[in-house]
């Protein structure tokens, strides 16, 4: 293993990192039970959890106890199951709170969201996946609805390959091997659509996917120059694809897309264009 990557715990593997010896099990298996609610399940019971991680039941017992105590958890009394509680949200927050990016934003994401008929998102990086930290969207949006906090893949979106492209290259070198290993069948599927989404951004300074994440869905990415609160940053906008064709994406959604992230950029101070 290089020592670049035993230096920097967020590009281990699973495997290295429980490995390693500054790794914290305990706390990384109270955090997998929170991750248990990520992908909407509203309420779930001990037994619930401990299949999906393929923990004791004992274990798991101690420690939905110890993250309701912490107010991470809420145990309802009639059913014993648990949902989120309330100190989810002040992990949370601060971050938030500090992009002022969704501020400075939210108005022209919300007049070209308006325009196109679909969100517009802005996502960061988070380990090996894209996670959205804002999404604007009119009453007539589709149906994607990305909400804050949801992830996508890097290889098949548009906004997970404009986000690779503004990574550091070691870091991008890094992701990359990681994304290979992880994900064999995905390497070689989408792997020459990273190549041409590069070439695009270089050219058009945003790229282009229609059908690679959902059949039903395309979509516009563009990278931003610079980082904000020491993240790099992409924006997307998502359309139906029986509304549009390629030739509206590249000439009308596109262009839009990139002069909104352009004027966000001047008004951070990250160009002077």
């Amino acid at each position: 293993m290089a020592e670049q990557e035993k230096d920097r715990p967020e590009f281990l593997d699973s495997a290295a990192l429980r490995a390693h010896p500054q790794f914290a099990s305990t706390l990384a298996n109270g955090l997998a039970v929170l991750g248990c609610f990520a992908n909407g399940a509203g309420t779930l019971g001990n037994k619930d959890i401990a299949e999906q991680l393929a923990m004791s039941r004992p274990t798991v017992s101690r420690l939905t106890f110890t993250l309701v105590g912490l107010g991470y958890l809420r145990r309802d009394r009639q059913t014993s199951k648990y949902s989120l509680g309330p100190a989810v949200l002040s992990l949370g927050y601060p971050l938030l709170s500090q992009l002022t990016i969704r501020q400075v934003a939210a108005p022209a994401m919300l007049e070209l969201a308006r325009y196109a008929h679909g969100p517009v998102s802005v996502g960061a990086r988070d380990r090996f996946q894209v996670v959205y930290v804002e999404t604007v969207q009119d009453q007539e949006s589709n149906d994607t609805k990305p909400g804050v906090g949801s992830t996508r893949p890097f290889l098949r979106t548009a906004i997970g390959r404009a986000l690779l492209y503004c990574q550091d290259k070691p870091e991008r070198a890094l992701i990359l091997k990681r994304l290979q290993q992880a994900y064999p069948d995905d390497w070689e599927k989408f792997r020459p659509g990273l190549d041409t989404a590069f070439s695009e951004i270089d050219t058009l300074g945003f790229c282009v996917v229609a059908g690679d994440w959902r059949p039903t869905l395309a979509a516009v990415a563009v990278p931003m120059k610079g980082k904000v609160n020491g993240m790099s940053l992409a924006f997307n906008l998502t359309v139906p694809s029986y509304a549009t064709d390629r030739s509206r994406l590249e000439k009308d959604l596109g262009p839009r897309l990139l002069g909104l992230v352009h004027n966000i950029e001047y008004k951070l101070g990250l160009s002077k264009d």
